[in-house]
């Protein structure tokens, strides 16, 4: 057993004690120096108390009932037998009838109709259907082609000018009853004179194109020449 060992073992029983005298610290004193106990405090069941054992104080009687009065008792009437002889008879008094002035005028029918008879029903008018757009037609030897009275010069495109374009762009326009070119398409086309072409051509004018006396929409072929001077 090493030396460490025995240090360790003192060390240890050391401590223990210590440890049971502190615990027993109470123990090692007179028993006059003890703590005295509590003493413990004892309840009582409570009393039980009886009605009989309480007084009650004295109640005075009431009278429920009223003493009936001497004599016979004699009934009450709600309204007198005999007629008094101080009334005198109530006098009608006849209202003067109240007379309108003028003289009545006739009354008319309800009805708004002749006497005796019933007014007709009012008639219900309804609107006319729309008219249908005319299918526009193309000019044929028994119809007049339209006559251009407003006419637009083309604006010439700067890039056509620079790249010397020229030529004739082809469209098919259509022209209202009114002669107005509602719609434009293409049928030989120059890419860089065809937007300038279009617009010039919707801002045309032509006369009405006549079929029978009456107006009507038509198709045709207009050209616009683009040509640059020198």
């Amino acid at each position: 057993m090493g030396r460490r060992s025995i240090v360790a073992a003192f060390s240890i029983f050391v401590h223990a004690l210590v440890l049971l005298l502190l615990m027993t610290a109470d123990l090692w004193r007179p028993i006059s120096e003890w703590p005295t106990p509590h003493v413990v405090m004892a309840f009582e069941a409570p009393r039980v108390v009886r009605l009989d054992d309480i007084q009650l104080p004295p109640q005075s009687r009431r009278t429920t009932a009223s003493r009936p009065p001497d004599g016979p008792v004699q009934p009450r009437e709600a309204a007198p037998v005999a007629e008094p002889s101080d009334v005198l008879p109530e006098i009608r008094r006849e209202e003067p009838i109240r007379t309108l002035t003028g003289e009545p005028g006739p009354i008319g029918n309800p009805l708004d109709g002749p006497e005796g008879n019933i007014a007709p029903p009012v008639p219900v008018f309804s609107p006319p259907p729309p008219q249908q757009p005319k299918t526009p037609i193309r000019p044929h030897s028994g119809i007049k082609a339209p006559e251009r009275v407003v006419y637009v010069a083309p604006v010439y495109p700067v890039a056509a000018r620079v790249a010397h374009v020229e030529g004739v762009v082809i469209i098919e326009a259509t022209i209202d009853e009114q002669g107005n070119v509602t719609r434009t398409q293409l049928l030989r086309s120059l890419p860089l004179l065809d937007e300038a072409a279009v617009a010039a051509v919707r801002r045309w004018k032509f006369s009405p194109t006549l079929l029978n006396g009456a107006p009507v929409p038509i198709v045709m072929t207009v050209t616009v020449n683009f040509t640059l001077t020198q």
